[in-house]
């Protein structure tokens, strides 16, 4: 039976990680939820090395953070408004003023050291429907490792509005939507910004250009109807 998102999302993801080391005896892991896709396997190896190279890291990952301030610049309310001109002035002094959550971890996408330790710490986890799980990660992480255990991911940052459906500094798609036909409009979904690039997995696919292509990617890069791609699923952010 489906669990709620939170407590569904951290099952998932202690079974996930513990299935990959119990199975291939791995040194790290790779987490990816299901909509997430890296194209570039440099991006992998890179973080791999920074957290091979630190031995007191343990997880390579973005934070789940949020600028309010293009929602401020956008506002009828002059309050509002000001707060995006102060955000403005401060930011470039090095102040992230606006930026909401970084106190946290991205459990959408992360690299990790798959040392007793941290997977002990994983499977301790516990979550109420209502929790953050990207704050709980973060949470146990700095609990038991330190602010020291955490290589960030810069060029994600902060990953809400801009970056939260593509970030092509890491070759990062987390787009829910066969292609772009099937993906939202600025027209139809207020919530979208227009920087938003909305261009749907069999795009995501077509720009990477991979030289090796089996049957399924070439099936949704090829295929005339993609209602066979996770047709009954939701497809709104």
């Amino acid at each position: 039976m489906p669990q709620p998102l939170t407590t569904g999302a951290l099952d998932l993801l202690v079974t996930s990680l513990g299935s990959a080391v119990d199975r291939f005896n791995a040194d790290f892991v790779v987490h990816l939820e299901a909509d997430t896709w890296i194209l570039n396997q440099l991006i992998i190896i890179r973080y791999l090395q920074k957290l091979q190279a630190d031995p007191d890291s343990v997880i390579a990952a973005s934070t789940w953070s949020a600028d309010r301030a293009p929602e401020w610049k956008n506002s009828n309310k002059p309050g509002k408004r000001a707060r995006h001109a102060l955000a403005r002035i401060v930011r470039p002094l090095g102040f992230s003023y606006g930026i909401r959550q970084e106190k946290s971890l991205s459990t959408q996408f992360f690299i990790a050291k798959a040392t007793p330790a941290f997977m002990q710490m994983i499977e301790s986890l516990t979550a109420n429907d209502d929790d953050f799980l990207e704050k709980l990660l973060y949470s146990a992480v700095l609990k038991r490792f330190g602010a020291k255990g955490i290589v960030g991911m810069p060029e994600r940052e902060p990953v809400h509005p801009k970056f939260r459906n593509v970030c092509t500094a890491l070759s990062l798609y987390c787009q829910h939507w066969p292609s772009a036909e099937d993906a939202p409009h600025i027209d139809t979904e207020p919530f979208l910004a227009p920087t938003d690039r909305l261009q749907g997995k069999r795009e995501s696919l077509a720009s990477a250009r991979f030289a090796l292509q089996g049957p399924h990617m070439r099936r949704l890069l090829e295929s005339a109807d993609l209602r066979y791609y996770n047709g009954d699923a939701k497809r709104s952010s």
